[in-house]
C-alpha cells in the first residue's frame, strides 16, 4: 500500500507540473501517452487490491458463523487494518461500513442462521461495490478512450480541413498555370508566325541584296566598258595622228632624198674642178677634199627620220 500511495503521488505530481508546463496539445498528448502504463498498472494493482480485501472479508466473514463474539472483534479488526493498509480506499469501502454498522444491531440479536443470511447479502453487497467499482472504472476508460477517439475524429477533420483547403489551393495553381502554359503556347505561335514572315523578309532581303550586287556589277562593267571604249577611240586617234604625221614623214623623206640627189651632184662638179687645179695647191687641195670627205660623211649618218619630221630640214 505504500507503495501505492508513493506511485499515486508521483503521478499527481507530474500531472500538476505538467498542467503548468504544457501548453501545447501535443505536448500534453505525449505526457499522457507517456503516462499511460503507469496508469493502466496502478489500477491493476488496485483491483487486485480490491479482490484481495473481498477476498479477506468473505473469509472473516466465514469465519464469524463459528463464533458470534469473534465475530465481531474480526470485522472491526479487518476494518481498521483495511483503513490502515490504504486511505484511497476508504470511499469505496464507506459503504461496505455502512451496511456492516446497519447490519450489526440486529446481528446481534438474531441467531446463527440470521447471521449467516445477513453475512451473505454483506458479502454480496461488497462483491456489487467492487464491481461498481470496476464497471466504473471501465466506463471511465471507455469514456477516456472515446474522448481520445473524438480528439483523434476532430484532429483528422482539421487535417481533412487542411487537406482540402491545400487541395483547393492547388487546383487553383493548376488551373493558373494551365492558363499560363496555354497564353505561352498562343505566344509561341505567334512567334512562330513572327519568324516565318522573318524568315520570308530575310530571302527577300537576300534577293535585292543579290540583286544590287549584281546590278552595282553591271554599273561597274558597263563604267569599265566606258573606260575601255573611251581609251580604245583615244588609241585610235592617237594611231591616226601617227599615222598622219608617218604620211608627211614619208613624203618630206621623199623631198629629202631628192635635195640628196641634186647636192651629190653639185659635189662631184666641184670635186672634178679641184682636180684640175695647179700642184701648187694640191696641198691644200688635199685639206679641203679631206673636209669635203668629212662632211660627206656627216651627211650620210645623218637620221632622215628626224629629217622628216623637224620641218628647218626644208
Amino acid at each position: 500500500m505504500i507503495d501505492l500511495d508513493a506511485r499515486m503521488m508521483t503521478l499527481t505530481m507530474k500531472t500538476v507540473v505538467e498542467d503548468n508546463t504544457g501548453d501545447t496539445f501535443r505536448q500534453r498528448a505525449e505526457s499522457y501517452y507517456q503516462k499511460r502504463p503507469q496508469l493502466i498498472a496502478l489500477l491493476q494493482d488496485l483491483y487486485n487490491g480490491y479482490i484481495t480485501l473481498s477476498d479477506r472479508y468473505i473469509q472473516t466473514l466465514a469465519k464469524s458463523h463459528r463464533s458470534n463474539s469473534s465475530r465481531i472483534s474480526a470485522v472491526d479488526f479487518d476494518k481498521s487494518d483495511l483503513e490502515e493498509e490504504d486511505g484511497v480506499t476508504n470511499v469505496f469501502d464507506s459503504d461496505a461500513e455502512s451496511s456492516l454498522s446497519y447490519q450489526q444491531p440486529p446481528q446481534i440479536m438474531l441467531d446463527g442462521y440470521g447471521t449467516s443470511v445477513g453475512d451473505a447479502i454483506v458479502a454480496d453487497l461488497v462483491i456489487k461495490n467492487v464491481e461498481y467499482d470496476i464497471l466504473q472504472h471501465e466506463m471511465g476508460v471507455i469514456e477516456q478512450r472515446s474522448s481520445e477517439s473524438s480528439r483523434k475524429i476532430d484532429l483528422q477533420k482539421s487535417l481533412l480541413e487542411v487537406l482540402e483547403s491545400e487541395r483547393l489551393i492547388l487546383l487553383n495553381e493548376n488551373a493558373r498555370l494551365r492558363y499560363r502554359v496555354n497564353a505561352l503556347v498562343d505566344e509561341n505561335k505567334g512567334l512562330a508566325s513572327e519568324s516565318i514572315l522573318m524568315k520570308r523578309k530575310a530571302s527577300e532581303l537576300a534577293r535585292c541584296v543579290l540583286k544590287m550586287r549584281e546590278g552595282h556589277r553591271v554599273f561597274m562593267l558597263n563604267r569599265r566598258i566606258e573606260d575601255l571604249q573611251a581609251q580604245i577611240y583615244g588609241l585610235e586617234k592617237r594611231n591616226k595622228e601617227y599615222y598622219e604625221q608617218l604620211v608627211q614623214r614619208d613624203q618630206r623623206v621623199k623631198e629629202c632624198t631628192g635635195k640628196k640627189n641634186v647636192v651629190e651632184d653639185v659635189v662631184v662638179d666641184d670635186c672634178s674642178k679641184r682636180e684640175k687645179q695647179p700642184n701648187l695647191r694640191l696641198k691644200k687641195g688635199s685639206i679641203r677634199g679631206k673636209k669635203g670627205h668629212g662632211w660627206w660623211k656627216r651627211f650620210k649618218n645623218m637620221d632622215l627620220f628626224f629629217c622628216g619630221l623637224d620641218l628647218s630640214c626644208t
